[in-house]
C-alpha cells in the first residue's frame, strides 16, 4: 500500500497581497489565554480550599464586687418571732451583668436598728433568699424579696417597729 500525502494548502493571501499569519497567531492567542485561565483557575482554588489554625492570647479583667443596700421593708411589721420582705439594692460596676442566685446574712457585719421603742441591741435576725435576679452592666436594681428577714423568737421587745440595715452576702455569676 503506498501513501500518498496530500499537499498542504496554502495560506490564503490576504488583501494586501502578503500570505496571512493567522494560523500562528491563532495558537499564541490560545496559548496565552489557556495559561492565564490555568493559572486564574488555580488561584482561585488554593484560595476558597485553604485552611488555617492558630492561637491567640488574651487577658480577663477581675470582677469587681457589688455594692449593696438591703434593709426590711418600709412599713413591714417585723416582730418577734416573725418575717419581713427584704429591700436589696444592688449596684453592679462590672462591664457585664451578674445574676443573683441568693442572699444571706453577713455575720461578720453588725445589724444596724435605728427607730428601736426600747432596748435592741444585736437583734437575732437572720437572711435567706433564693432569688433569680439580673444587674445589668454597670447598673443598679431594687429587689424586694418577700419573707426574706426574719427576727428571731428571743429578740427584746424593743426591736418591735425598729428600722434594721441588714449586712448581706450575695451569690451570684456573671450572665
Amino acid at each position: 500500500m503506498t501513501l500518498i500525502a496530500s499537499p498542504r494548502r496554502a495560506p490564503r493571501p490576504r488583501k494586501d497581497g502578503r500570505p496571512s499569519r493567522c494560523g500562528s497567531r491563532g495558537l499564541v492567542v490560545a496559548a496565552v489565554v489557556t495559561v492565564g485561565s490555568v493559572l486564574a483557575g488555580g488561584s482561585a482554588f488554593a484560595w476558597w480550599s485553604t485552611t488555617g489554625a492558630g492561637s491567640g492570647d488574651g487577658t480577663v479583667g477581675a470582677p469587681v464586687a457589688l455594692t449593696t443596700t438591703a434593709s426590711v421593708a418600709s412599713g413591714a411589721a417585723l416582730v418577734p418571732g416573725g418575717s419581713a420582705p427584704l429591700v436589696l439594692t444592688v449596684t453592679n460596676p462590672n462591664p457585664t451583668s451578674v445574676l443573683v442566685t441568693a442572699v444571706r446574712l453577713d455575720g461578720s457585719r453588725p445589724v444596724a436598728v435605728s427607730g428601736a421603742v426600747g432596748a435592741c441591741t444585736a437583734p437575732p435576725v437572720t437572711v435567706d433568699a433564693a432569688t433569680s435576679s439580673s444587674v445589668p452592666a454597670g447598673g443598679t436594681v431594687t429587689l424586694t424579696l418577700p419573707d426574706a428577714v426574719a427576727l428571731g423568737a428571743g429578740a427584746p421587745s424593743g426591736c418591735q417597729g425598729a428600722s434594721l440595715t441588714v449586712p448581706v452576702v450575695l451569690d451570684g455569676r456573671t450572665s
